[in-house]
């Protein structure tokens, strides 16, 4: 038995800088390193964005079009999902 502070995965916030999301990402990122040609994957990946780069131009643009804030949906709280 633990000190008690124990708390399953994902039943305690643990804010910023959760040591679990960490821990799950560094083993999610080392798995994919070990079994994924990470160099292949990042040739494919540039090869793609010179491909479809007006897309990619344009989705970029729409993006920084506006920021949280902007639209009225994001002061009355309908794009927060708890509405």
């Amino acid at each position: 038995m633990g000190d008690g502070n124990e708390q399953p995965q994902g039943g305690l916030n643990e804010g910023e800088r959760s040591k679990t999301a960490d821990e799950r990402y560094r083993q999610g990122a080392t798995g994919f390193a070990q079994r994924t040609d990470t160099l292949q994957k990042g040739l494919e990946a540039e090869r793609e964005v010179e491909n479809y780069r007006d897309e990619y131009e344009q989705a970029e643009k729409a993006g920084r079009s506006h920021g949280a804030g902007d639209l009225d949906t994001d002061l009355d709280g309908k794009n927060d999902g708890r509405l």
